[in-house]
């Protein structure tokens, strides 16, 4: 182990990824995994607030019958305001012509009272294309190898 703790040979330290997952509401994932929705918002907390986005991530949704579903996209922002926060961009981005339009969806979907001042997640999402491949898999490179990727060029 390395003096700082990291399991890396000294100076080094050991870099480690992992696959973050996004879960999507079940009432909400046809029209996300098809495009059509590219916001959603949900009620439950996240561990993605240290990803840096955009990134690829793992959407994925549980139907009622207890299947997985899942689809590679690329999340590209991710923040927390409260529910009745909703901007006229965010409600276009939901599939929302107005806000009685989402707050009867979101009652509907929740079986619960709309509470404006509740804090809530918000996903930004989009279908990942082979061009988010090739620039996710850069920054994953220079993220594990980057202390090492300029002696590549380098002559003995």
């Amino acid at each position: 182990m390395a003096s700082d703790g990291s399991h890396g040979p000294k100076p080094w330290q050991k870099v480690k990824v992992s696959t973050p997952f996004v879960r999507v509401p079940h009432a909400e994932w046809n029209a996300v995994k098809l495009g059509y929705k590219r916001e959603f918002r949900t009620n439950t907390s996240v561990s993605l607030f240290a990803v840096q986005t955009p990134t690829i991530v793992v959407a994925y949704a549980i139907d009622t019958l207890g299947r997985y579903e899942a689809k590679l996209m690329v999340l590209e922002e991710l923040w927390q305001e409260p529910l009745g926060a909703i901007s006229p961009e965010s409600l276009t981005a939901e599939g929302f012509a107005t806000l009685a339009e989402f707050r009867k969806h979101w009652m509907s979907r929740e079986h619960r009272r709309f509470r404006p001042t509740r804090n809530i997640f918000v996903y930004r999402v989009r279908l990942a294309d082979a061009d988010d491949l090739v620039e996710q898999g850069q920054r994953l490179v220079e993220l594990i190898y980057g202390e090492f990727l300029p002696e590549m060029g380098a002559t003995a």
